[in-house]
């Protein structure tokens, strides 16, 4: 097998796409792509059921019925939560406020330390992924620190809710948030804390930085343009640097945070993904400040997983020169997002690919939802390629565009899977393997709506790569840095992709 056959990803060197299996792909998606479009007025569950049957005669027709309600259901949550998720934006919210709300309904139902060590499987799964996704574009072993991930969240919330505590018990005025993303992207050097008074208004501003010691503290605020922020740094750290910085945040009226020490912080993050932690420390971190962490790890997936584009490069070398006869009710579909037969098709013929084991770097017997999950990315995606384009959306609203399908599809995830179900599905629809083979697909079906359908969304996934890549490399120094807080790197690495972008 050459080289040139295979893309390499992480320190393993293991193969996540394979030409030749594509090629062998690539007539099972058309056939079924082709028959919705020949059924396209008929309910999704018979057309889909009778393909399924054709191409797995071996299964059973209940087994059949089972795959393809799995696809149906799978794809109707995304598109509920990605409806409700462009609401809540539009109406002001952030897509992590979003994301932490959901995640809350969907472990109403559990005792609160169920959820927070649920909430952490599903924050580690997402980081294990934004690693190996890290590792595929740099092709460089042992980059990321596969340190744990959670406390420079914690940090940050800590001295948010701590302040917030002692100024309702002595009835100051002010109040502390920790940033989110506004919906427009990150920016770069964003603030992390702000105190605002009685009015809303902002009176001070602070940057956090929690790595292990003093020096590596300070190093990392030379990394950044921070002026106008003041410099949060852990307990004890402050006496030790050669620039002004404080342990506590601070209002105009002496109200402070607690003091939070690196290892307590660490302490923290230990109990948060065990379970078992001290009642007293977890009360002062609430279960959605994980989940808005997790929401933050999942736009960054989403922005690491634009920058693999070999699915799109594969798609466009087993195109190039075909005579292509455009299929408009597909070509439709695409442009009108009247889409959801073209995701469940392409779901279906993913999973066909797996249990035929034509698609090797997916186990066989994986889940049909994992492959609905796939697909409804993969169509979302490449739709927004084609509108980046053709200059209906900006770079940057791209981006968050991008963003926002990662997130609204995580979150279904969040209510339907359990344990190690959802770990496993988080590592293969946002981590290589899904970008990989999404890109595939998401050109595929460009395709089938003809050449320049398709063109234009290689194109537009050809520039977003280029820019991700080159600002994936340029962070590269400061990601070695990140030694105790892999959080502050996504932040930079993000900011980073933002400023290429001119926002």
């Amino acid at each position: 097998m050459s080289d040139e056959n295979i893309l390499l990803v992480d320190e393993a060197f293991s193969p996540i796409i394979i030409e030749d299996e594509c090629e062998k792909l690539k007539p099972i998606i058309t056939d079924f792509i082709k028959g919705y479009s020949e059924n396209k007025d008929k309910p999704v569950h018979e057309w889909l059921g009778q393909k399924m049957q054709e191409h797995l005669p071996e299964r059973s027709p209940t087994e059949i019925k089972e795959i393809t309600n799995e696809i149906i259901e799978t794809i109707e949550l995304d598109e509920k939560n990605r409806a409700s998720l462009a609401e809540a934006i539009a109406n002001g919210r952030s897509k992590e406020s979003w994301f932490a709300s959901e995640t809350q309904k969907a472990t109403s139902a559990m005792s609160s330390q169920e959820a927070s060590q649920y909430l952490s499987s599903l924050d580690e799964a997402l980081q294990n992924a934004n690693e190996s996704l890290y590792g595929t574009i740099t092709t460089q072993a042992g980059m990321v620190s596969r340190n744990p991930r959670l406390d420079g969240f914690i940090a940050e919330q800590y001295h948010a809710q701590t302040f917030n505590m002692n100024a309702e018990a002595s009835g100051s005025q002010y109040r502390a948030k920790v940033l989110e993303s506004d919906g427009s992207g990150y920016t770069k050097n964003s603030v992390d804390l702000v105190i605002v008074d009685g009015e809303g208004k902002i009176v001070r501003k602070y940057q956090s930085k929690y790595y292990k010691d003093a020096k590596a503290t300070e190093k990392a605020f030379e990394h950044g343009d921070y002026r106008g922020q003041r410099k949060l740094v852990p307990e004890g750290q402050d006496a030790e640097m050669t620039t002004k910085a404080s342990s506590v945040i601070e209002a105009p009226d002496g109200t402070t945070s607690n003091l939070l020490a690196k290892s307590k912080a660490e302490q923290m993050r230990d109990e948060a993904q065990s379970g078992r932690w001290n009642d007293l420390n977890w009360n002062e971190y609430a279960t959605k400040d994980i989940a808005i962490g997790i929401g933050k790890q999942a736009g960054y997936a989403a922005l690491q997983g634009a920058a693999i584009g070999v699915g799109f490069d594969v798609a466009q070398k087993l195109w190039n020169g075909e005579k292509i006869e455009a299929d408009e009710v597909v070509e439709t579909a695409i442009v009108s997002g009247t889409d959801f037969g073209i995701k469940a098709a392409a779901a279906g013929a993913l999973k066909v690919g797996v249990e035929k084991e034509i698609i090797t770097v997916i186990p066989k017997g994986t889940p049909a939802s994992t492959f609905a999950n796939i697909a409804f990315v993969a169509i979302e995606d490449a739709k927004i390629l084609g509108k980046m384009m053709s200059g209906e959306l900006s770079a940057k609203e791209g981006i968050e565009k991008i963003e926002q399908t990662t997130v609204a599809t995580v979150a279904g995830l969040a209510a339907m899977g359990k344990g190690a179900v959802i770990g496993a599905a988080v590592g293969v629809i946002f981590g290589p393997v899904g970008a990989a083979i999404g890109g595939f697909v998401g050109g595929t079906v460009g395709y089938m709506a003809g050449s320049k359908v398709g063109e234009i969304i290689i194109k537009g996934a050809q520039k977003l790569r280029e820019v991700a890549v080159k600002v994936v490399k340029t962070v590269t120094t400061e990601v070695k840095d990140v030694i105790s807080g892999v959080a502050n790197g996504i932040k930079n690495i993000a900011g980073g992709i933002a400023s290429l972008f001119g926002f």
